[in-house]
């Protein structure tokens, strides 16, 4: 299928007439954030993993994990930098009595009832950390939606009460102990966590029957449970950075949107000195924000507005802002989030996120929500049977690719001067240790578009696509690297590589 679409959409860029061209120029000489990676969750997929044959499993880790290239110049999957491993409550052993009605959203849990551990659970999760670890992703997180069902108020891994925080204070303290010990067994298994995320969307009420793993917090309960963990984590000489807050909107400082109270002004509460909640003087705690993008993508001006007064508030307390969650949940004129879109549609949506959230937001890394989902919804890259019988790819995993697979960790943003157009988004990266310039290119135009690049650096020029007939497929280069034509409803990516001189 792959082979097919790459011959048609080199057709595709030569179809159709041209727009007018657009002019950007790029300016290495100006440069912004530095990108530690592009990754998505593993969330739910564990009892799906040990369904599959070996077959499936390596095509899954294949499509989301590999670097290496196919023998038409287009690649086995698109190479992701990071993935979110999530350390899961006990739900599953609880069954129908967990009160969570899919069973492909309950997770397992190491901990024991009378406070033993039991590391063979997880075992899907487990093998897909292996998976990833074996095509060289280069970033670990581990997340927890809830702590274990043993901690918590009322046995469940969800909130008895909204907005009421259902971890025990009492329990504080065993709660860190399961993240260190979790954290010392991946040790043990040549598996090392960069950065461990120990609450996730702390605002929102999580007391839903039917729902998901869930807990909500204060910002003082996470001061309290931060700075236990950080002992905990320092006490057993682990280098594992702590992630806050994983906020569920990017207007936590937003005076005009009210959370629920004790829940706004993250930034500040954690990273401005003399805060009662202030986390800047803990050891393991990394100086980022983690946030997701939902509900502030649409419409545009919203969402460069929310981005761009982010970017200034997380630059005047020196922190990076990495956007860790992220599918289509809202429903506006555009896009609803219900019912699956393996199509460019949804592709072009979310590309034009993870572009307003690099060049606006200055994120330094940017997840997706699920690798691998069963849901009919907008939120997988890879879909699967719940039978375990097969495996579907999408275009959003391919123009995700056409970020990850080529802006490298260690990567630094750079200026791209052009005039702003609503459906042309043009982004440029600068990868470490080489004079390699990626440039991002989204059109979302039914019609093709030429392009004008300047000062581009001279060498060797390359360019994918991900359109309707192209899946991060090598295009024919263009005769002229600096003159370019992209096809209707695309995302190229340009390779321009600097030729070593003899």
């Amino acid at each position: 299928m792959r082979k097919n679409f790459l011959i048609l959409g080199i057709v595709a860029v030569f179809s159709c007439t041209a727009t007018a061209q657009a002019v950007f120029t790029i300016d290495r000489s100006i440069s912004f954030q530095t990108i530690h990676g592009f990754g998505a969750a593993d969330a739910w997929s564990d009892e799906l993993v040990n369904l599959w044959n070996d077959s499936i499993r390596n095509i899954a880790a294949d499509w989301l994990f590999s670097k290496k290239p196919n023998a038409d110049g287009s690649f086995e999957g698109i190479g992701l930098s990071l993935w979110r491993y999530n350390l899961g409550a006990g739900s599953s052993e609880q069954g129908d009595s967990s009160l969570i009605g899919d069973p492909y959203r309950r997770t397992e849990s190491f901990l024991n009832q009378d406070g033993t551990y039991n590391f063979s659970k997880q075992s899907g999760a487990q093998w897909m950390l292996k998976a990833a670890k074996n095509r060289g992703v280069e970033g670990l997180i581990m997340f927890c939606n809830s702590p274990p069902v043993y901690l918590t108020r009322n046995g469940k891994s969800f909130s008895g009460e909204c907005g009421i925080s259902n971890l025990a204070p009492e329990n504080q303290v065993a709660f860190a102990d399961y993240l260190a010990k979790s954290l010392r067994y991946y040790e043990s298994q040549n598996i090392h966590f960069d950065y461990l995320s120990p609450v996730n969307e702390p605002e929102w009420g999580w007391c839903q029957r039917d729902g998901q793993e869930g807990n909500p917090y204060t910002n003082h309960e996470i001061s309290e449970l931060v700075r236990t963990i950080n002992s905990s984590v320092v006490n057993n000489h682990l280098t594992t950075k702590i992630q806050v807050p994983e906020s569920g909107l990017l207007v936590f400082d937003n005076p005009g949107y009210k959370f629920k109270p004790g829940r706004q002004n993250q930034i500040n509460h954690f990273f401005k000195e003399g805060k009662e909640t202030y986390l800047g003087d803990q050891l393991q705690v990394a100086r980022q924000i983690c946030a997701h993008s939902y509900f502030t993508e649409w419409p545009l001006w919203i969402n460069r507005k929310v981005r761009k007064r982010l970017s200034r508030m997380t630059e005047k307390r020196n922190l990076e802002y990495w956007m860790t969650e992220y599918c289509i949940l809202r429903t506006t004129k555009e896009i609803t989030g219900g019912g699956r879109d393996l199509g460019m549609h949804t592709a072009l949506y979310v590309s034009r996120v993870i572009h307003h959230d690099l060049v606006y937001g200055n994120a330094s890394a940017w997840c997706w929500w699920l690798g691998i989902s069963t849901a009919d919804f907008k939120d997988g890259l890879v879909y699967a049977n719940r039978d375990g019988s097969g495996l579907t790819d999408s275009k959003t995993l391919w123009a995700m690719g056409n970020f990850s697979q080529f802006i490298r960790p260690g990567a630094v943003r750079v200026e791209v001067k052009g005039k702003r157009d609503k459906k042309l988004f043009v982004s440029a990266y600068q990868n470490t240790g080489s004079d390699d310039l990626v440039v991002v290119v989204i059109n979302m135009k039914p019609e093709k578009q030429a392009i004008r690049l300047k000062n581009l650096p001279e060498g060797k020029f390359s360019a994918w696509e991900t359109s309707e007939k192209s899946s991060l497929s090598k295009i024919v280069p263009y005769p002229d690297g600096k003159s370019i034509t992209v096809s209707p409803e695309s995302v190229t990516t340009l390779l321009f590589q600097k030729q070593p001189k003899y």
